[in-house]
């Protein structure tokens, strides 16, 4: 088992930033290395969900980003 790896949120940001549809956001992170994958769901009303996601074996305290999604 190997420890935390380095996340660079620059590139993942990148990344998502051109996502129109959760399909696209799920393909865009998984291809990332270190893969991001959605960790958590917030459900604000039947229309708007916040979308957390996090780099795979980042580790405790490292950086996610959440997605606005409508």
């Amino acid at each position: 088992m190997s420890g935390p790896v380095d996340v660079d949120v620059t590139a993942a940001r990148a990344a998502l930033a051109g996502c129109g549809t959760l399909a696209e956001v799920i393909r865009a992170g998984l291809a990332l290395r270190p893969a991001w994958t959605i960790v958590d769901v917030i459900v604000q009303d039947e229309f708007t969900h916040d979308l957390i996601m996090a780099a795979d074996r980042a580790g405790p305290g490292a950086p996610a980003i959440v997605l606005d999604c409508t």
